[in-house]
């Protein structure tokens, strides 16, 4: 049994496979792992390179980012999953590092580096706070305000978002740069009506179970932006509808809004703002999204 599992969704990306399974063969974590490859429906992919380096592919229909990373958290078999997009790319002390982040821990949260576009620059994501070890309800507290940070008073902040995200203590609610445990996973799944933010409700959701967390200095995996990603373009187009999936999420996981209400009220007035009226009530009254 490895120690370790990764888990990669695929979809369109056959022209970044052979240079990621390079940067994932180069990692230096000298215990058993596995890499598990999931082909969301991309039936003109190319996985020649997957399958040269001997990794594990599981096909299926398409379903999306979350979809996929469920049919890979129930074929893994790691004591210690990892998650990695295949557009992206590990340092060699990757693995490494986020195996001792989490070690005598439940989770282990390391920094990134986040790069705009292939050639563009490149600004470490480091955490505030490393070297840091959480335990009990701490680890709820600091995943929650990592995540969902965003208090009341940080909406009068809104039209400088710049400040507003550095003063409420926001970071990214990203999987690929952190370390969790398969005990503490178990039935736990990401959430698959969501077409983005599924990592950050995952982890919110994980941080419910895990009982103590570490905080590393490392960023050794590295984020990049491109035009076609969720981040750039499907994010935009989806706004309002992205807000409302959002907020029935929340709600699911916390329906006495305890930790997500400044999100809330910053949420509608985005939504006052790019669909009038009409939108931001519905949002504020749970209701639908009008098709």
């Amino acid at each position: 049994m490895p120690d370790v599992s990764v888990i990669i969704p695929c979809y369109r990306a056959g022209r970044f496979l052979a240079r990621f399974c390079a940067s994932l063969r180069a990692q230096t974590y000298s215990g058993g792992w596995e890499a598990v490859f999931v082909d969301d429906g991309d039936d003109g992919c190319d996985y020649g390179p997957v399958l040269a380096e001997g990794f594990r592919l599981i096909r299926r229909k398409n379903g999306g980012a979350a979809a996929a990373r469920n049919t890979g958290l129930d074929s893994a078999t790691g004591g210690i999953i990892l998650f990695a997009d295949p557009d992206d790319l590990m340092d060699p002390d990757w693995m490494s590092h986020l195996v001792e982040s989490v070690e005598g821990v439940d989770l282990g949260w390391c920094g990134f580096r986040l790069r705009g576009g292939e050639s563009g620059p490149t600004t470490e994501m480091a955490p505030p706070d490393p070297g840091a070890v959480y335990r009990g309800e701490d680890v709820k507290r600091r995943v929650r305000k990592a995540v969902f940070g965003y208090r009341v008073r940080d909406i009068l902040r809104w039209w400088t978002p710049k400040r507003m995200w550095r003063g409420c203590g926001r970071e990214f609610g990203n999987v690929w740069a952190k370390a969790f445990r398969r005990t503490v996973i178990g039935d736990l799944r990401f959430d698959e009506t969501l077409v983005t933010y599924d990592d950050a409700m995952f982890l919110s959701a994980y941080a419910e179970r895990a009982k103590s967390m570490r905080v590393s200095s490392a960023s050794d995996y590295e984020y990049i932006v491109r035009p076609e990603g969720v981040m750039s373009s499907g994010l935009s187009k989806r706004k309002a509808s992205v807000k409302f999936t959002m907020r029935d999420a929340r709600r699911r996981l916390d329906p006495g809004m305890k930790w997500w209400r400044g999100t809330y009220l910053l949420s509608a007035v985005e939504l006052l703002r790019d669909a009038g009226v009409a939108a931001a009530w519905r949002y504020l009254t749970f209701k639908g999204e009008k098709k």
